[in-house]
């Protein structure tokens, strides 16, 4: 597994490039290792994997973190015998205003029932009152007292922000529509809650990413990295680059270096670092700029205005107009098992025995395995290899908008 070394003045970052889920679960192992003095020395310490879950589009669409790599975590955290391990997040306002349960639709309960973990969602946390730069705001308290928390951010454009990898995915903290209060001077309100919040990993998902519309409503990008590093500044300063794109045009970037938490040095050192992949940046639609912003959405929070705004066609005309960027469908998948279509030559059964190898993340060598948690990233890859007995129901729509992407090209490169 290749793997490079980026050595800034504010932390030293790893970079490994995995290609089977054998390899994510080394890769995870030797962060682990590495870090074994800084990990809590009581392992009844309170631990808290902090992922993002932004919404139900799971990992392979390139918006929330991968569970290939939050079931090595957990599995490399319990060999290690700690006991108290908390997976938390807070999806976005929209999903929560609405009551999707993202949790369950991801497969989160299943993994935290099999690990005999915590599972927790941030919005309906016991909070805490912070002052950001522009107002207060409720945030879980659970953020502020872990004893050690461990960052899972998503490499992903974001159409606010510029970029969302570690820096923004401690919004997913806040409480329900506290999140929006960030909004009112982001690039500032993202550098006073990580001076807030502490960090002690930091470990950056960039198997699959999103460029283009993200965080939500972007292109799937297969990138094949995984970042190790401790300072959330200098991670997002490098992966700027490594997504080919100017971090003189971030503006929480530009802010971090003017407050010094980026050295001169360190744009010095940028220069040097070829990126990985070019990503399309975010852009705001005509609407988006005009509607985008907390007292509109306000308006769509208001619960006699929930029906209009929660189904039917003007939910999907806002999407269309770029004002919002998830389409929701209240119907829970329902699948009994997925198997292998008979009759299938030689060369299929080992495309998906390939499939296998990489994209899942309990390691089946089957998909009709009893311990299949239902993820479905196989079937994302090879639907038609791969059939189910029930139904899609949410999922469906997913793999309608983000098909597109992932047929076919990733199967086994």
């Amino acid at each position: 597994m290749e793997t490079i070394k980026y050595d800034f003045e504010k932390d030293n970052l790893t970079l490994y490039k995995p290609k089977k889920m054998e390899e994510v679960e080394k890769c995870i192992e030797e962060i682990m290792e590495r870090n074994k003095k800084t990990l809590p020395k009581n392992k009844k310490a309170k631990i808290l994997i902090k992922p993002n879950f932004n919404n139900d589009l799971n990992g392979l669409t390139g918006n929330s973190s991968d569970l290939r790599i939050i079931i090595s975590v957990i599995k490399s955290l319990k060999k290690r015998k700690y006991q108290n391990l908390t997976l938390a997040d807070g999806p976005n306002c929209g999903v929560n205003h609405i009551g999707i349960d993202v949790f369950s639709r991801l497969c989160l309960k299943e993994i935290a029932k099999k690990f005999k973990i915590k599972l927790i969602n941030l919005n309906k946390s016991e909070g805490k009152e912070i002052r950001l730069t522009t107002s207060k705001s409720i945030i879980s308290k659970l953020c502020l007292e872990a004893d050690f928390i461990i960052n899972i951010p998503k490499i992903k454009t974001h159409m606010e922000a510029g970029i969302t990898v570690s820096c923004k995915n401690y919004i997913g903290c806040f409480l329900g529509t506290d999140k929006r209060r960030m909004h009112d001077n982001l690039a500032a309100n993202i550098i006073k809650l990580n001076e807030i919040i502490k960090t002690d990993l930091i470990i950056v998902d960039g198997l699959i990413c999103m460029e283009g519309n993200g965080p939500g409503d972007g292109i799937s990008k297969k990138v094949g990295i995984i970042l190790e590093g401790h300072n959330p500044y200098t991670l997002d300063f490098l992966c700027s680059k490594l997504m080919g794109l100017n971090y003189k045009k971030i503006e929480f970037l530009k802010l971090a270096i003017k407050k010094g938490y980026i050295s001169n040095k360190d744009e010095e050192k940028l220069k040097k670092i070829a990126p990985i992949a070019k990503f399309l940046p975010a852009k705001k639609t005509v609407f988006g700029k005009i509607f985008l912003n907390n007292f509109f959405i306000g308006i769509r929070f208001l619960k006699p205005l929930q029906k209009i705004f929660d189904k039917g066609f003007v939910p999907w005309f806002l999407f269309k107009l770029g004002i919002r960027q998830d389409i929701y469908v209240h119907e829970e998948k329902n699948i009994k098992r997925l198997y292998e279509k008979p009759n299938l030559n030689s060369k299929e059964k080992g495309e998906i025995k390939k499939c296998l190898e990489i994209y899942c993340p309990v390691k089946l060598k089957n998909p009709d395995d009893k311990k299949c948690i239902q993820c479905m990233y196989c079937y994302q890859i090879l639907p038609e290899l791969i059939k189910y007995e029930g139904s899609l129901g949410a999922f469906k729509m997913q793999i309608d908008r983000f098909g597109k992407y992932l047929r076919g090209k990733w199967k086994t490169n």
